[in-house]
């Protein structure tokens, strides 16, 4: 009798284990977009923390402002600095005059803030860019954004200048 008590503790020990550990899936992508989703919306498809296959820097050179194509953003800000504007329309003419090439436009954060915080961020940061590139001319069916938030940091240092490394929105050109 005694044996058989241990046999269900242990079925019960065990089954509340797999439960714990099936259900610490991470963020699910349906979890990303709702939170997404809660910062409002604009004529941009986002994708959360998106997939990354598929993505390259296989975009064009040339001029040295359609080479460049991180742009740097102030602390909890999400407006577009001046000196970023003759860069983005730079790569905003070579989208118009290359209807089939598409780019991913990948907002990022600094450390501070919670995840979802971040993630509403780096999508407004982004969004803000990919609206820049719409009034040029850029198709919607050209762009798409995601946002990490602060996942791919590019400092891990903690001071001022550090953060401002990761408060970012990258133009990455997709692979043909």
């Amino acid at each position: 009798m005694r044996l058989d008590r241990w046999i269900k503790m242990a079925l019960v020990c065990g089954s509340i284990v797999m439960l714990a550990a099936c259900s610490h899936r991470g963020a699910s992508r349906t979890d990303v977009d709702a939170a997404n989703a809660a910062y409002g919306g604009g004529g941009v498809e986002a994708s959360g923390l998106g997939d990354e296959s598929g993505f390259g820097d296989a975009g064009p050179s040339g001029s040295r402002a359609l080479n460049k194509r991180t742009y740097y953003f102030d602390y909890d800000s999400n407006v577009v600095h001046e000196e970023d504007k003759p860069a983005i329309n730079a790569n905003a003419s070579y989208l118009v005059s290359h209807p089939g090439v598409k780019i991913m436009l990948e907002g990022h954060t600094d450390p501070r803030g919670s995840r979802e915080y971040n993630i509403g961020l780096g999508e407004r940061r982004a969004k803000a860019v990919a609206s820049l590139l719409l009034a040029r001319g850029v198709s919607t069916s050209q762009i798409s954004v995601v946002s990490y938030g602060a996942e791919k940091l590019a400092s891990s240092g903690h001071s001022d200048a550090e953060y401002q490394q990761d408060r970012r929105v990258v133009l990455v050109y997709m692979r043909r």
